[in-house]
């Protein structure tokens, strides 16, 4: 996605991932326009620093920042923004099919499964949740990246959003163990494009538990553990003469410079700094070994 300009120019961009199906996304910044939409989806607007009037359903709404705008299928929703303001928000929209999915997965127990439509506050928990969402959605990620993500949405969303009681259960004790460390085997061999789909059904819980057990018994997300395992088999590459781009490509980076951001945050040196210091004194900044025995 191409990044606002400074000259404040608006900036209209879709989004969606084919690892994500039934999610779109719609990215807007600095728009002085009206909005006329009408969506074949669930629509959930994220209002960033827009602020104005919106008529929908025969309602008038004044709506702005930390505010949330639901639409139903084919509702039509009109927004004007205040007089000389141009604002920012994100539209989320979501298959009828995928929401189902969230409420069976959570056990929701209600007569519909819809979401509230209309303006909202928005809690500090969905609001991150869904930023967290939107942060997934690059060409780069990996599969499991938004994945998790919208995982982890789903059970804030159905319990804020959808009426109803939650009775959602998971696996305790050594069922769940057994179950997380099936999932950390296939992260280790099944490649770096392995998706969530795979690792629950090698876990065999459903997606959301499956990310509760792995979280409990390694303290990370799969995606967290494997950008680890990533940056590990990296580590180990470059110590063995790879040149970094060949070691970036063999790891699933998109390129030299994704690996190096990523590297860094999480070894704390860049590429560079450990061939260096390996060349200087014969050892690593850290230990990459040690590092591995502790993620198992």
């Amino acid at each position: 996605m191409v990044a606002p300009s400074e000259a404040a120019q608006e900036f209209v961009g879709y989004r969606r991932v084919a690892a994500l199906p039934g999610i779109e996304v719609l990215d807007v910044y600095d728009s002085p326009r009206e909005w006329r939409c009408v969506s074949e989806t669930f629509a959930l607007g994220l209002l960033n620093t827009w602020r104005g009037g919106a008529i929908y359903r025969g309602t008038t709404l004044d709506v702005g920042p930390e505010q949330m705008i639901c639409t139903r299928p084919g509702e039509a929703l009109l927004a004007t923004p205040h007089r000389g303001h141009a604002g920012s928000f994100h539209v989320i929209e979501l298959t009828c099919s995928l929401l189902e999915e969230y409420a069976m997965t959570h056990q929701l127990r209600s007569a519909r499964t819809e979401l509230r439509d209309g303006a909202h506050s928005i809690s500090k928990s969905l609001a991150s949740k869904l930023r967290g969402l939107l942060t997934t959605l690059t060409p780069h990620a990996s599969a499991l990246a938004p994945q998790s993500a919208a995982v982890e949405l789903s059970r804030t969303l159905v319990s804020e959003m959808m009426g109803g009681t939650l009775t959602s259960s998971t696996a305790h004790g050594a069922g769940a163990s057994r179950a997380a460390a099936r999932m950390r085997e296939c992260l280790e061999h099944e490649g770096f494009q392995v998706d969530l789909d795979t690792l629950a059904a090698a876990a065999g819980l459903s997606k959301f538990h499956a990310l509760r057990a792995f979280k409990r018994r390694y303290g990370l997300t799969p995606h967290a553990y494997q950008m680890c395992v990533r940056v590990r088999r990296v580590a180990h590459l470059l110590l063995a003469g790879t040149a970094p781009a060949e070691a970036a490509a063999a790891c699933g980076f998109a390129d030299q410079s994704h690996m190096n951001r990523h590297f860094k945050r999480i070894l704390g040196v860049t590429p560079k700094q450990c061939l260096q210091a390996h060349g200087k004194v014969g050892e690593l900044p850290f230990d990459v070994d040690r590092a591995d025995s502790e993620l198992h």
